[in-house]
């Protein structure tokens, strides 16, 4: 479809160009020549170049029988467009002249502009890009006020080229133009609308705008299927997917089925391998290493077969060894070795230096580092002799270009010399024959030959400057990757240091908390312990001595039975008091080691029990006070022990020896001291006599215990009040 419209617009374009003296004959004879370029470009269209060319020859043949210039320069243009796809460059830049040179005697504008974009092309397929912008640049000055599908085609060929200079802004300026063009005209064109966009999508892929990459990728699939050009379909379907990845990963699966499907249509190998390549690369996406490994195979399986590209069957070797990484040693490392040989037996520097790369990760993963740090040391090697021979081959290009302009600047030079000779000759035969104003003439032409020729002398030493500062830049671009590559490896060196450093210290510091950890358990161990032994004192110390005198009394009592039944009966009563003293102690005992005891709510409540057995059934009132804010206070099992004796012995010997009927109990906080105030209203005694008792003594001890104080006011008739102060946290 797109190339009838393509002839339709020759058609037109040759009907329009008929000059007026002729219009006689040539609409007949333009139909006839566009007729014959409309049926080339249908054999062109399905490729059949051969058959295309025919047609071409005959446009032309008819064109020339007839005079009809114009006619001739458009089968030309056909015929070098038909040589560009097909490849023969250097017969398309031959073509271009000739049609070049028809423009220039018609003075066509528009067959000139068509002419020196193909010119451009020719460059371009080429890969002379520095030479083919100029061609382009001035193909595009006349298109930007007339556009066309011609204007569409150079916007979009010109922004090709700026793309693989790298220069993105211009890329991006001249695809857009084209893209509008193309949109201004219409339905139609379809093949070349879709290239456009394609190359619009990969412009956005690069700049990282996925969402851009992926709205032109679906015009440029829009555009193929209005074509049916599957395999183009295949590749567009494919690149789409690749684009969907990590975007939308179902969206990637969908093309990537499509292209599969249309690729396998075409029967083409290469456009199979690529599809299945892409399958791979969806299923490494969507976390499915058995179907990439599987896709991988199918398309080493044709590449096998079909031997055409043994440097893609390397790096397919090597994707396959990567998919393949995390759950196959001996797989991987058979394919990685496959890479290798072929890779090495063609001195492919770029696939040999990504093998190494994965190697290393493949035997740093196995904690193999020997073999490791052996592979990325080879990746190093690679990677730098690759940005060598880049260098190197730019340098040589350079030197090549320059060379070639000072030949050229040279024979210019010569000419002009040559020419200044004649005349010269011309001048002097003019002034022996009289005639002034033609050897003025002449020297005048001699001059602005001089100037010309020096002016390309200044232009072939500003090269010259321009190559030796170009070449200085390369050299100076090489020596600062190097210095790069020794910082890095520096900072690779620092780094190291650094992780064995902090590696140093994690071990230090799991020892370190390690014996932290052990010290804790030998103090909570020693702590323990000493529970024990002050349980096992208490016991000895309480609890043993009541059972002795227990033993004792029981002894002696079973002596006097029957010789003094009063005294057995006061022995009998002593021997029921102490039991009852070892069951309490015994009680006090357990109560302290229960850890629920620890608050002082639990402890009050004890000190009440207490003060109910002991003092009410001598008919003596107890007021125990506590502030609300302690009940939640906690003690350690030693505090709450030493702390309930002392009020304990406080209540026992206000119960023996007081006489008091009121006891007031006072708990409260001064500062950052627990305060214990007993006080009673008995008899009271003289503090210095009684200063010894044992009593006295343990309730003293017990306070120093706590790392408190103990303080006793009493005199004879003034009852007692006892203070006990201790710190708490």
């Amino acid at each position: 479809m797109k190339r009838r419209q393509r002839s339709l617009l020759i058609l037109l374009i040759l009907a329009i160009s008929t000059p007026r003296a002729k219009a006689q004959s040539f609409p007949r004879d333009s139909l006839h020549t566009a007729q014959l370029i409309a049926t080339a470009e249908n054999f062109f269209t399905e490729s059949r170049y051969d058959s295309a060319l025919h047609y071409c020859n005959l446009a032309e043949a008819f064109s020339r029988r007839k005079n009809y210039r114009a006619g001739m320069a458009y089968a030309i243009i056909e015929r070098t467009d038909v040589l560009i796809d097909k490849g023969d460059l250097e017969k398309a830049e031959t073509e271009a002249r000739r049609a070049q040179a028809i423009g220039q005697q018609l003075g066509r504008q528009q067959i000139l502009a068509i002419t020196q974009m193909q010119l451009a092309q020719v460059r371009m397929y080429d890969k002379r890009y520095d030479e083919a912008i100029p061609f382009f640049e001035k193909s595009v000055g006349w298109f930007a006020a007339h556009p066309s599908r011609y204007a569409a085609l150079a916007y979009n060929d010109f922004g090709y080229t700026w793309g693989m200079k790298g220069d993105m802004k211009n890329k991006a300026e001249c695809l857009l133009r084209a893209a509008g063009i193309y949109e201004t005209l219409g339905e139609g064109y379809d093949g070349e609308k879709a290239a456009t966009y394609n190359n619009l999508a990969t412009l956005y892929y690069e700049l990282k705008q996925k969402d851009k990459t992926i709205e032109y990728a679906l015009k440029s699939i829009a555009c193929r299927e209005k074509t049916g050009d599957i395999a183009r379909l295949s590749l567009g379907c494919c690149n789409l997917s690749q684009f969907y990845i990590g975007v939308n990963n179902d969206e990637a699966l969908r093309y990537q089925q499509r292209g599969l499907q249309y690729a396998l249509q075409t029967g083409d190998t290469a456009r199979i391998v690529h599809a299945y390549v892409t399958a791979s690369l969806v299923a490494s996406a969507r976390k499915d290493p058995a179907s990439a490994i599987r896709h991988e195979l199918k398309a080493i399986e044709l590449l096998e077969r079909s031997g055409k590209d043994p440097i893609m069957l390397s790096r397919r070797y090597i994707a396959a060894g990567m998919a393949s990484m995390k759950t196959d040693s001996p797989q991987t490392a058979a394919w990685f070795h496959k890479a290798q040989l072929l890779a090495a037996a063609r001195n492919d520097k770029y696939n040999l230096r990504d093998l190494y790369y994965q190697r290393a990760l493949f035997y740093r993963d196995r904690q193999d580092y020997e073999r490791a740090y052996q592979n990325y040391n080879l990746h190093i090697a690679y990677r730098d002799s690759i940005i060598k021979d880049r260098t190197a081959s730019d340098i040589a290009e350079l030197e090549t270009k320059y060379e070639t302009e000072k030949k050229d600047h040279l024979i210019a030079q010569l000419h002009a010399e040559r020419k200044i000779k004649v005349l010269q000759l011309e001048k002097q035969a003019a002034l022996l024959a009289g005639n002034r104003l033609e050897a003025e003439k002449k020297q005048q032409e001699i001059d602005l030959l001089s100037r010309e020729k020096a002016l390309q002398r200044e232009q072939l030493e500003r090269q010259e400057l321009l190559a030796k500062s170009t070449r200085q830049q390369l050299e100076l671009a090489e020596k600062e990757q190097q210095l790069q590559e020794r910082q890095l490896k520096n900072s690779r060196t620092t780094r190291n240091f650094l992780l064995a450093g902090l590696l140093l210290l994690c071990i230090i510091g799991y020892f370190s908390f390690n014996r932290y950890q052990l010290k804790r358990k030998i103090r909570e161990q020693e702590t323990l312990l000493a529970v024990r032994n002050n349980i096992a004192q208490d016991l000895h110390d309480e609890i043993g001595s009541t059972l002795t005198s227990i033993r004792i009394l029981s002894e002696v009592s079973g002596k006097s039975i029957e010789k003094d039944k009063g005294k057995t009966l006061t022995y009998i009563h002593s021997i029921s008091e102490q039991s009852n003293a070892a069951q309490q102690g015994i009680s006090d005992i357990v109560w302290a080691i229960k850890p629920e005891n620890d608050k002082l709510e639990n402890m009050v409540a004890r000190m009440r029990e207490y003060a109910a057995q002991t003092l009410e059934s001598k008919q003596v009132r107890t007021d125990i006070h506590i502030n609300e804010q302690l009940l939640g206070t906690g003690l350690n099992m030693q505090q709450r022990r030493d702390f309930f004796l002392i009020y304990k012995e406080a209540v026992n010997n206000i119960a023996k020896y007081a006489g008091a009927s009121v006891v007031t109990v006072d708990i409260r906080t001064e500062g950052r001291s627990l305060v214990l105030r007993i006080a009673d209203n008995g008899a009271g005694f003289d503090t210095a006599a009684h200063k010894s008792t044992s009593g006295l003594q343990n309730m003293q001890s017990r306070a120093g215990a706590l790392h408190g104080t103990l303080g006793i006011d009493s005199a004879p008739g003034s009852g007692t009040t006892i203070l006990l102060k201790i710190p708490i946290t």
